[in-house]
């Protein structure tokens, strides 16, 4: 027996060292997938010699003798250290998601194949300008180059999934385009949800609900005869990643404000956290050609940055660019549809998703003259969207500035990036298309300026609140606004330009566009403390982007304090100044308030829905519970009525009965950084179980969803309520005194590689306020790879 037991044991143990010896092995090999930084290197179809120089983050300064050489090299960076990403981006917007992860990701696809995102793309490159079709046709060329040349693993990815990319083509790069304006126009996600509430509510009910701005114009509402579960299934089709979260801040101080006499321009904006970030930071030069600040890697262009003469940046405007029209189906032909002209064909395509691990499906993508149809997405059949036991009736199409074929967005930004002056970057803004956006620009000649860029639908009616019918055309678009009637601002008397995703135009602009608009308290702040400097200066700019006081929450709590009986609670906030400091307890006990306040005033009145209660803005609440609706009675409760003070008092014992369970009694020792953080996931590495919460990014960070430092919780999310989900995930301030002083930093770093020192290594700047700047390399601490041509 102890012969066996030793044989046994040693077995083991040889097992055991055979384990660990595969385990260092593999671990070794994948490293392999790290990014060659020093040596020479060779990239086939190069003209010239490329140095690229990193510096002790990772940021790539590229030195090139030519523009195409250039994009070459910036293709082939991009891959050396994301590769997935661009590879995520690419089959997402192609919905070809399925091939690599089977049938989890099939109703990405199949919204994707509807709208036609990736034919979009292919058509954006057929109407492409000479330079930007060579800019696009390098840059696929350098990412290629790497693909054929690197000998080591690809990146930890691609090994799980076991796939091997295809060559990158020049549609791959404008499918990004696409995918943002579709995360960046929320108005037709926010129709669709109207409309399941729309047999439950009144339409002044349901505006309540979606009134972030008071100063936005607005009509008045209308109802469409709308089944409420044709509605549900088309908001199921819409994947949570393509949920719109849209926020930004951005400013520009001409000289008269800043202490260089020259403009100052700060931006960040704010979109969900992930790792790696949509961010990647570098500096580029070719004769002719700077460019320093924000890529986005699969793209060839700089998104945010500089050129050397003009600095630019984006918030998302929140224009309703996007309508969904109710078309109803020709009784006497189920292929036809009722238009104002009389029975009209749907256009009909088939296309075949192939799905990993299982068969392929067929979709039959039907549109209308309004555009796709997307009621038709979710499970594929038509037939699951039979109403009432009878045969389909309607039919839901979307029609979005987003899907026009003659979108020249990419060559809009093609023209930003080379214009020499603010005047020219005025005019590249012509061609903007969408996502709308409000772009603000500065140059060392000391304009500066802003135009709410992209194009705007003009209706025969109506203002695209809720899904309108399709077959009478009276809400039918007639055309877009001209770019001469958009708001904008070339050197404003001011002296200053700022948005922050606020109303962009006041109530005597005689256009629509839009009722969505973000509360005004972020600009509110930013002008604010603006107006109280004299003279400003960069180390301003970055405080103030940092700043985390909230004026939706000190507002919100004059309205709800002097409900409540005098208590710890009370007492504690009562000498708060809102101030959202990761040290301090009061945040956390206003979140807890704040999570519970909408389940106390409206979980009564949303149960006959099956909907959750909607995230509502403090404004909203302050309002109900002002009594605006009447919605503090607890329709539930029939013996009797509650007033507003019982349901802030309801609440309030809600939170602290909740955060007490899980931070102790002692509420003024409960931190808020304890609760909000960031995390940094990733979209695969992220979900292997045990492995991925290792590799998390997680930092505690300030803020809240209305502070400048915007630091979004989703509070309905009984797992993780208050993590930091949503913000800005890049920063920069531009000194067009001297453009290679300005400042920037992304989070969490440059590489998505978990075996890279520059996967995480940018995080504690990101939280601690701390800032980096691309300027021209110096010799310490820089890594040279020169890129060389094929003999």
């Amino acid at each position: 027996m102890r012969r066996w037991l030793k044989r046994i044991g040693i077995a083991a143990g040889v097992l055991l060292l055979l384990l660990v010896l595969a385990s260092a092995g593999g671990m070794l090999w994948l490293r392999t997938s790290l990014p060659q930084t020093e040596g020479t290197a060779t990239l086939p179809g190069l003209a010239a010699n490329v140095s690229v120089i990193r510096d002790a983050h990772g940021i790539p300064t590229i030195r090139a003798a030519s523009e195409a050489d250039a994009y070459r090299a910036l293709g082939y960076v991009h891959a050396q250290d994301r590769l997935w990403q661009m590879e995520q981006m690419r089959r997402l917007g192609a919905g070809r998601l399925s091939e690599l992860t089977g049938s989890a990701t099939l109703e990405y696809d199949r919204l994707m194949r509807t709208l036609g995102v990736y034919r979009l793309a292919e058509r954006g490159v057929e109407q492409a300008s000479p330079g930007l079709r060579l800019a696009l046709e390098s840059y696929a060329e350098g990412v290629n180059a790497w693909l054929e040349t690197h000998g080591g693993a690809l990146p930890p990815e691609f090994v799980l999934l076991r796939h091997k990319p295809e060559p990158w083509r020049p549609a791959d790069s404008l499918v990004w385009g696409k995918l943002m304006a579709m995360q960046l126009t929320g108005n037709w996600h926010a129709e669709l949800k109207r409309a399941q509430l729309a047999p439950h509510f009144t339409p002044q009910q349901i505006d309540q609900f979606w009134h972030a701005d008071p100063d936005a114009r607005r009509v008045p509402v209308a109802m469409a005869p709308l089944p409420p579960e044709l509605a549900a299934r088309a908001l199921a089709a819409l994947p949570p990643a393509l949920t719109p979260r849209l926020a930004s801040n951005i400013w520009a101080l001409d000289g008269r404000h800043t202490a260089s006499g020259k403009p100052l321009l700060a931006n960040d904006p704010h979109l969900g956290l992930s790792n790696p970030s949509l961010w990647y930071l570098a500096r580029i030069e070719a004769p002719g050609l700077l460019q320093a600040g924000a890529t986005v890697p699969g793209v060839p262009m700089l998104l945010i940055g500089h050129n050397g003469r003009v600095a630019w940046g984006f918030t998302t405007t929140h224009g309703d660019t996007s309508d969904i029209f109710i078309e109803k189906i020709d009784p006497a032909d189920p292929t036809r549809y009722l238009s104002p002209e009389g029975s009209l064909p749907f256009e009909t395509r088939k296309e075949v998703i192939a799905v990993r691990g299982g068969e392929d499906v067929t979709v039959t993508i039907r549109a209308s003259r309004h555009g796709p149809i997307i009621s038709d997405t979710h499970g594929g059949s038509r037939q699951a969207l039979a109403t009432y036991g009878k045969p389909e009736e309607f039919a839901l199409s979307l029609s979005a500035t987003l899907l026009a074929p003659e979108d020249r967005s990419a060559e809009a930004l093609f023209r930003m990036n080379r214009a020499q002056s603010a005047a020219d970057f005025h005019e590249a803004l012509r061609d903007f298309h969408a996502p709308q956006q409000n772009i603000a620009f500065a140059d060392i000649e000391g304009s500066i300026g802003m135009v709410t860029a992209g194009k705007v639908p003009i209706r025969l009616s109506g203002d695209g609140f809720l899904p309108a019918p399709g077959w009478t055309g009276e809400n039918d678009w007639t055309g877009f606004l001209p770019f001469e009637a958009l708001p904008q601002h070339f050197n404003p008397p001011s002296g200053r330009v700022l948005n922050a995703n606020n109303a962009v135009a006041g109530p005597d602009y005689p256009h629509f566009l839009g009722r969505d608009f973000d509360t005004p308290h972020r600009a509110r702040r930013i002008a604010g403390q603006l107006n109280a400097q004299d003279k400003a200066s960069m180390p301003a700019m970055t405080a103030l982007q940092h700043d985390a006081l909230d004026l939706a929450a000190t507002e919100l709590l004059e309205v709800i304090l002097p409900m409540l009986p005098d208590g710890p609670a009370r007492r504690l906030l009562s000498g708060w100044d809102g101030l959202m400091d990761r040290d301090r307890p009061e945040p956390l006990l206003y979140h807890g308030w704040l999570r519970h306040l909408p389940r106390r005033l409206l979980a009564d009145d949303f149960a006959p829905t099956g909907q959750e209660v909607p995230f509502l803005k403090n404004h909203q609440l302050a309002g109900m519970l002002r009594g605006d609706g009447g919605w503090c009675d607890d329709i539930s409760t029939a013996d009797r009525r509650e007033s507003c003070a019982d349901i802030a008092r309801a609440a309030l014992d809600d939170a602290v009965a909740e955060l007490s369970a899980d931070h102790g009694a002692d509420m003024t020792a409960w931190r808020w950084g304890d609760v909000h953080r960031a995390r940094f996931s990733g979209m695969v590495l992220g979900r292997i179980p045990l492995l991925g919460p290792l590799l998390d990014v997680v930092v505690e960070t300030d803020g809240s969803n209305t502070t400048v430092n915007r630091g979004t919780s989703i509070l309905s999310n009984d797992e993780a309520p208050y993590r930091h989900v949503h913000g800005a995930g890049l920063r920069a301030v531009f000194d067009l005194a001297d453009l290679d002083a300005s400042l920037f930093i992304q989070a969490p770093g440059q590489s998505a590689n978990p075996f890279s020192p520059h996967y995480d290594d940018l995080a504690a700047d990101w939280s601690k306020g701390r800032y980096l700047r691309i300027t021209p390399p110096q010799a310490a601490g820089m890594r040279e790879l020169r890129l060389t041509p094929a003999p």
